[in-house]
This record gives C-alpha cells, structure tokens and sequence, in this order.
C-alpha cells in the first residue's frame, strides 16, 4: 500500500493546474476591475473636462456682434438713407478722439459712408468710407491741408461683405508720426495702414456742422449699422480689444463716452443717444431690423486661427481632434446648431438648416478611451439676454 507514488504525483499535478487556472482567473478578474477602475476615473475626468470647454465656449458672445440681443439694428439703403447726429461739438478741434461701431455692409459699389463731419471744404474733415471697388477702407482726417488719410488696403468683399464687423478708429494728436496719430481696429486688432500727406494734431474745427453716419455729401452707406459710440480720448488697443464685444452697463457714468447709439428701440425716428450727452440721432429713412435677422447665417470659425482669437459660440463648431493639457488620453469635438425653444414647455427643437433664431445649442461630447462610450454635454446659449451686460446665469454664464 505504500508503493503508490504516482497517484500522488498526479494529485499534485491536478492540484497545480487548479491553482494556475484559479490564478488565471484572479489575474483576469484583477485585470477587468483595473480597466473598469481606469474606465471610472477617465470617465470622471471626462466630465471635468466637458463642463471646462462648455464654461469656455459659453464665455464667449452669441453672435461675433457682440452687441445687446433681443434689440434691433439700423439698415440703411445706399441711396438716402442716414442719421444726423448734430454738431457732437466734442469732435470739433479735438487733440484725441476715438469713433467705433458694428457695420454689416452689403459692398454693392462705389462708396460705402460710414461716418463723416465735413468743414468748410474738403480740406477740412474726418470722414470713413469703403471704397468698395478697389476694397479698401479709408480714414480721412484732413485739417486744412489736402490728402490727410491712412488706408487699410485689404478691405475686401470675400472677408468683409455681409458680415459683421467692428471698427474702431482711434486719433491721438499727441502720437509719433502718421501711425502713431491714426489707427485703426477691426474686430479688437490693430491694423497696418498706408498713409498719404501728414496726419495733424488736431481735427478740424467743423463747428455747427452735422455728424453723420451713413452719409457724406452724395454718398450714403448700403448695409447694416448698431452699437457707434465716440469717446473724448485715445482708447488704448486693451481698451479697444477687451471692450469691443460688450455692451456698457451704466453709460452715464462713463464721463468720456460722448456718443452712444444703441440702436435698439426698434421704432420711430430717432436713435437715442445712451451717454451723458444726449445728442440724438435724427432718422432718415434708415429702417428698423430685428436682430436675430442680423446673427451670422453660418456656423464656425472664419480667419481666427486658434481658439485664444475665437469671438462667438459658433466659432467652436466643429473645432475636433482638441486634447486636454491635464488629461492628455482626453480629447473630442463641439457642435453649435441654431435650435427653436417653446416659451412654455422649453422644448428643443432644431431649427433647420439654414434657419436662424435666437438661440444656439452647445453640445461638447468628449471620448473614452479604449471604448466606443463617450460623456456628452449640451447647453443653450440665448440672445434672449443682453450680451455681457454684467449679467451672470450659473453654471455657464449668459
């Protein structure tokens, strides 16, 4: 009876195999809860980093016109249309002025008038039109002496015509040279121009003379206008390039603001003057549109070439293949749409290629990896509110 060693042997042989399979089956089991664990934290940190893009989309304006929403614009018709502002005697004689606004011109031809104030003649002026057949923009501040003007030569249609755009003009009697005295900004840049005669220290004393925008003399402007504010001093490029895209929210305290227009009453025959000057602008036959006609029509970036220069919600859209600085593994994509919100039961609905309403849908979907599963996160951005008006709407902002 002890002459059985290989019946032992082969109990220790099964005895192996039953803990090799049962280490196998440990490994895997360890394995599964180390890529479920995995799985978990990516998926967490997933969600951190949807809601950080969406809190970086949503920081942004609703439309690249960064002008109060739910309000109106003024069009013009090229051929009369305008808005007489009166003297605005702060222009006459000054040593530093700065004029901005949003235009959407339709650059049909000849010369589009943005504003002007003429002198005695034409040696005596500030004027800023469109030359819309050979696409540049010329900024005429002349003061007794002829061809006084910086040009921004690149004023072209593909870049430019029915699109919103924000100008700003900026003279400083006290700067070095032509450029250091005129400037000029389109949406928060600054921009090379080529200058002709030499700019003056001040602007012509064009004392009971009207301001106008929209015309000067015969020619008048064809297209869009809101949001022309003159200030009493150089606005520095920060000033220009953090301010562009708001609105002011208390503007009578603003002692340097001049001239605010905010075209936004929607009706009758004047724009009302927001600062402390109260200098009206007299309608004539200038029409009131609403503004969810003016948002952009398409969706995504235009000429920005990162996401530091984006300036709507919409530039976002399909902005893919980003990854996250703190996690790495981590990256997805961004949709914008146009969507339609029922007043009562806040339904969402979209609004259809093409349409445009007051209301833009977010949705920034971020992948898992080693998985088909993805975290998804949707907001909605209203024009219904006054853009950057101060106004706060957690978690997102407006």
């Amino acid at each position: 009876m002890r002459g059985r060693p290989g019946y032992a042997i082969a109990e220790v042989l099964v005895a192996v195999v039953i803990i090799s399979i049962s280490f196998i089956e440990l490994s895997g089991a360890i394995s599964k809860i180390m890529r479920s664990a995995n799985q978990t934290a990516l998926m967490g940190k997933s969600i951190s980093v949807a809601h950080s893009t969406m809190e970086e989309v949503m920081a942004q304006s609703f439309d690249a016109k960064g002008s109060e929403a739910g309000g109106y614009v003024l069009e013009f018709n090229g051929s009369g249309d305008h808005l007489d502002c009166g003297d605005v005697s702060v222009i006459n004689g000054a040593s530093a002025l700065t004029i901005s606004g949003w235009i959407n011109p339709d650059m049909a031809s000849g010369n589009d008038i943005i504003y002007s104030k003429n002198g005695a003649d034409a040696d005596n002026r500030i004027l800023l039109y469109i030359d819309v057949d050979n696409e540049d923009l010329y900024i005429k501040y002349e003061n007794g002496g002829t061809n006084q003007y910086g040009k921004y030569t690149s004023f072209t249609t593909a870049s430019y015509q029915n699109k919103w755009t924000h100008f700003a003009v900026v003279f400083n009697g006290s700067g070095s040279g032509n450029s250091g005295k005129l400037k000029l900004y389109i949406n928060g840049a600054d921009l090379a121009l080529s200058f002709t005669g030499t700019i003056a220290t001040t602007i012509t004393d064009a004392s009971g003379h009207p301001f106008y925008i929209a015309k000067s003399d015969a020619d008048y402007f064809d297209g869009k206008m809101d949001e022309v504010r003159i200030w009493n001093v150089a606005r520095s490029e920060e000033e220009i390039l953090d301010n562009y895209k708001s609105g002011i929210t208390d503007p009578y305290a603003e002692n340097e603001l001049k001239l605010y227009l905010r075209m936004n009453n929607g009706a009758g025959a004047v724009a009302f003057d927001h600062s402390n000057t109260m200098a009206q602008g007299t309608i004539t036959g200038a029409t009131w549109t609403g503004q969810s006609s003016s948002w952009s029509t398409s969706l995504g970036k235009e000429t920005e070439a990162s996401w530091s220069e984006y300036n709507d919600v919409d530039d976002f859209h399909k902005s893919g293949g980003f990854t996250d600085s703190d996690y790495s593994q981590l990256g997805g994509r961004i949709y914008v749409k146009y969507v339609v919100v029922d007043p009562t039961s806040w339904a969402i609905s979209d609004a259809g290629e093409g349409t445009i309403t007051d209301y833009k849908q977010i949705t920034v979907k971020i992948g898992i990896p080693g998985s088909t599963d993805s975290t998804q996160l949707s907001a909605i951005k209203s024009a219904k509110i006054i853009q950057n008006y101060g106004l706060t709407y957690s978690p997102y902002g407006n």
